[in-house]
């Protein structure tokens, strides 16, 4: 018999070694929680049609497990939680607050030979229906309940924000400038607001952009070499964001924050821990997702990666021992 019927595929590694009593330890912690605010939980189905996540994701057949279906027709295994809870509030056919929370596996395929995993354990909540500040607000304060109910230590919250990110996009009318911010790349920066011929405030707000992760105080001077209404008031929901924080001194603010789906609209959020260099969770404001649907209709969520959460937690358990 071939050697490899005796092991298991690449893609699960890292799900095979999972603490599976420290999983449920944290899934019934963050399922109290989401419970307690109201928030609803679901059991989504792991199948969904590929053109769903092709449309709205921008996921195409390298990232996503696809199968022809006995219909014909082409399916995939589950991407995402965001996706499917948006087409579920759709069929509603309502447009009224929802809350929703949910636990378990997403697929997509990483780059081989990376140590990553194609199968990933989430948890997370998703707010429909309500906009704003105030639906910030309770997301936010749920990220924060979440991450002290788990007893992260050291942990850090990093925000920033998509309206900002894509109304530079507007006044650059540049594609290069995603991998520019993404990578904070200073030189690159610099060639391209010279080859561009950039004056004046965008001049400058561009080239210190690369340095503009820090604190509060960093992103409040920001402000004072911005002279664009909309670039301002991310800036300033960003601040609002901060006044009603209970975790202001382990709070930071990245403007160059690129957002990872087209659908980010406002806020975003990333969750990291000490002992982890990816972020344990993620999410953030996406007010266009529903429009795929022909709905206008805001919402909010974040979602904890379960593998990358347990991982930061057995090195924080080693380096105790």
């Amino acid at each position: 018999m071939e050697e490899f019927k005796y092991l298991i595929p690449e893609e699960s590694t890292d799900a095979a070694s999972l603490d599976a009593t420290k999983l449920r330890s944290i899934e019934s912690q963050l399922r109290s929680l989401f419970q307690s605010h109201g928030y609803e939980e679901l059991m989504l189905p792991t199948f969904e049609y590929a053109n769903l996540y092709q449309e709205i994701r921008n996921d195409n057949e390298e990232n996503m497990f696809e199968f022809v279906n006995g219909e014909g027709k082409l399916i995939t295994l589950r991407a995402d939680f965001t996706v499917p809870i948006a087409r579920l509030y759709n069929n509603a056919h309502t447009s009224a607050t929802r809350r929703y929370s949910y636990f378990g596996k997403v697929y997509r395929i990483q780059e081989r030979h990376k140590g990553r995993s194609s199968e990933l354990y989430q948890g997370g909540m998703e707010l429909l229906g309500k906009g704003g500040y105030e639906g910030d607000a309770e997301c936010l304060a749920l990220v924060e309940a979440s991450m002290k109910s788990i007893g992260i230590t050291n942990p850090k919250l990093e925000l920033g924000h998509a309206k900002f990110f894509h109304r530079l996009e507007t006044l650059v009318q540049d594609d290069r400038l995603r991998y520019i911010l993404d990578k904070k790349a200073n030189s690159r920066m610099k060639s391209f607001v010279e080859e561009k011929g950039f004056t004046g405030s965008l001049k400058e707000l561009l080239l210190k952009l690369p340095y503009s992760f820090g604190d509060i105080e960093d992103l409040k001077k920001m402000k004072d070499i911005i002279d664009d209404d909309i670039l301002l008031e991310a800036i300033n929901e960003m601040i609002a964001m901060y006044d009603i924080s209970t975790m202001k001194e382990d709070m930071v603010f990245d403007l160059c924050m690129v957002p990872t789906q087209n659908y980010y609209t406002g806020i975003m959020i990333k969750g990291y821990s000490y002992y982890s260099a990816y972020a344990i969770l993620s999410g953030g404001r996406y007010d266009k997702l529903l429009s795929y649907f022909d709905k206008e209709v805001p919402a909010i969520g974040f979602s904890y990666h379960l593998n990358t959460l347990l991982e930061a937690l057995s090195k924080e358990d080693e380096a105790n021992d």
